[in-house]
């Protein structure tokens, strides 16, 4: 199972990449309160940054979500619709 497509926001920013830097896919971390745009973490300033700051940034794509963790140790979980 990979976990790649989890994450706390359920999305995913697809970068396509330049001459310089191979296209990624790179967990949504939050949400720009006034423009409502799609933030994700730059390692290279340690900072929240949006998406549209890229310019190689494509599109956003849907991921599941992480509700919850369950403890070890003999607990199950059942899904329920």
């Amino acid at each position: 199972m990979s976990l790649r497509y989890f994450n706390q926001t359920g999305w995913t920013a697809i970068f396509n990449g330049t001459d310089t830097e191979i296209g990624c896919m790179v967990r949504v971390e939050g949400w720009d309160q006034a423009t409502g745009t799609a933030l994700v973490v730059d390692p290279k300033r340690g900072a929240l940054r949006p998406v549209t700051d890229y310019e190689d940034f494509s599109h956003l794509e849907q991921a599941d979500q992480v509700l919850a963790a369950v403890p070890g140790g003999g607990w199950r979980v059942h899904w329920k619709k």
